[in-house]
């Protein structure tokens, strides 16, 4: 990541993200289920850092809405009254500001879904529009430990974060998807214990929510981070917030979805 980052409070850093026309520079299969897009723009080497798990916004247009040139801010909401786009949310898993590039993980849920289905497809040349990066968490300095949790829609922000956290920090780390397929290679400078929790058959979250809430925090001040469907996330702040006496500043606990709802949404 590149460029140092202002903190407004504890754990995220606040700055204002830009609106950005990137091209897709390269598309990779990194698992059966996980795609890996690399956005390339030569505005990107000049991209500030927002902290661990930071995230941008990807705009889908309908079809055949025609977008003015240069597309920025100021164009977008001209454009409101009579084009909104939809929003999908993910994090920035790598930026090379040396050549201009981002990479983002994608969850492939299926060829029918709004940014699932364009990752499916996307093919060098292919045009995205994003906005970002949002706010990112950043781990007290002063902790002791982590305890990383989430399903594989959190899978890219804990690979960013492993890749973030100081040399030797005791990390314990769980991490849900469907089968042993879907494992990816992590690297860390900290002392990080990674579990993969392979549900099988087994509702999404179960597992880990049965895994995570049998966890004791170590001694000491720790930063506890996840992701994972709505439901399961609550019940991961009770058991460490209130069950376990982890101060709440010190949580950084966040649904990325819920059961039964789709992730669309507007500007």
């Amino acid at each position: 990541m590149s460029g140092a980052s202002a903190r407004s409070r504890h754990g995220e850093h606040r700055r204002s993200g830009e609106l950005r026309v990137t091209r897709v520079r390269h598309t990779e299969r990194i698992t059966p289920h996980m795609a890996r897009i690399t956005f390339a723009d030569d505005g990107l080497a000049g991209l500030h850092s927002n902290g661990t798990d930071q995230h941008v916004a990807l705009y889908f247009y309908e079809p055949g809405v025609e977008l003015p040139r240069p597309f920025t801010t100021e164009a977008a909401r001209a454009l409101l009254p009579v084009a909104k786009p939809r929003l999908r949310r993910y994090t920035i898993r790598h930026h090379r500001p040396e050549l201009g590039e981002v990479d983002m993980d994608f969850v492939l849920h299926g060829a029918d879904q709004l940014a699932s289905g364009w990752a499916e497809r996307a093919a060098p040349g292919d045009e995205a529009i994003w906005f970002g990066p949002g706010p990112g968490w950043s781990p007290a300095p002063e902790a002791e430990w982590t305890i990383l949790l989430g399903d594989e829609t959190a899978l890219p922000a804990i690979g960013a974060i492993l890749e973030q956290l100081p040399p030797d920090l005791p990390v314990s780390a769980l991490i849900e998807v469907a089968d042993r397929a879907e494992e990816q290679r992590l690297t860390t400078r900290a002392d990080a214990q990674i579990e993969w929790l392979n549900r099988g058959r087994r509702p999404a979250g179960q597992l880990l929510h049965e895994r995570a809430t049998a966890l004791s925090a170590p001694a000491g001040r720790g930063n506890v981070w996840g992701a994972a469907e709505r439901e399961v996330v609550r019940a991961l702040r009770r058991h460490f917030v209130e069950g376990l006496g982890v101060a709440r500043a010190d949580t950084h606990l966040t649904p990325y979805w819920t059961r039964g709802e789709t992730q669309d949404s507007e500007v």
